[in-house]
């Protein structure tokens, strides 16, 4: 498939991101909207899809993504949001018609819906442009996948995030169960550990560390509130094998847990 990549994609925020789209098609990069218009009006060769990378509120009009549309009627549009644009909705008038994903889930949901896309499946993309959200929302749960065998550990001091963790990891097949704090000894046969980090802070890395040192031979996926790429580049480099903004979607969470669990490179939002 064909892709355009337009805006401020050379972000660190960006980079893990536009690396995995780039290993999916063929990228075309511009980096202003006016000159993806450009190469939209003077290229015969369509494109699949347009991603416009945006760092902050405000920087592109609505008024010029609509005109990149109407160059490629037929291409669904992705606004790949950065830190600044978190709140955007209650803020700021989004663009209409665009499927929004934020920058920590580029890795996770955006590169899974562009290889469904790049297959000839039915993805969030396919909604027609009047679709809502919660309309976008529901067609990504519609993706099924065989069970997760394993065990796995949900740590959060708070009981209702807790028990929607280990519902959401049980729902998937694993075997789940719940610690409150990092436990005192040494414990066995955990493939996977969520752990509910909460609000980023210098002392998480520690926190990290100290929890693999318990959880032996287990993969660590921290959930993080607000995170930037500076507390997911020092929660990688603590050993976690993914990052996840909250709020996650059921999918987001389950996704990584099934890559960490069959030992692969989890979704993260790191840059390196």
């Amino acid at each position: 498939m064909r892709i355009l990549l337009t805006g401020d994609f050379d972000r660190d925020e960006f980079a893990a991101t536009v690396a995995e789209i780039g290993r999916i098609g063929e990228v075309v990069r511009e980096s202003s909207l006016d000159s993806a218009i450009r190469q939209l009006a003077s290229d015969a060769t369509p494109v699949d899809l347009i991603i416009i990378a945006q760092a902050r509120p405000g920087q592109y009009s609505a008024a010029s993504v609509e005109v990149l549309r109407r160059c490629a009627p037929l291409a669904p549009l992705v606004a790949l949001l950065g830190s600044w644009c978190d709140g955007e909705t209650r803020s700021a008038a989004p663009w209409p018609g665009v499927t929004r994903v934020p920058w920590h889930q580029g890795q996770s949901r955006l590169v899974q819906e562009v290889r469904r896309l790049a297959a000839g499946e039915l993805t969030v993309f396919s909604q027609p442009l009047t679709a809502s959200a919660e309309e976008r929302l529901l067609h990504s749960t519609l993706h099924r996948h065989d069970a997760i065998a394993g065990s796995l550990a949900v740590l959060s001091a708070h009981r209702e995030q807790a028990d929607w963790l280990a519902a959401a990891c049980l729902s998937a097949g694993m075997s789940t169960v719940i610690f409150r704090t990092i436990p005192q000894n040494a414990v066995e046969g955990v493939q996977v550990v969520v752990w509910d980090a909460g609000l980023p802070g210098p002392d998480l890395p520690a926190i990290c560390r100290q929890m693999i040192g318990r959880f032996a031979g287990a993969a660590v996926l921290a959930l993080l509130d607000f995170p930037r790429c500076d507390d997911v580049r020092d929660l990688r480099r603590a050993g976690a094998v993914a990052v996840l903004a909250k709020p996650l979607s059921v999918s987001d969470l389950t996704e990584s847990v099934r890559a960490a669990a069959a030992g692969r490179q989890t979704f993260s939002a790191n840059t390196g």
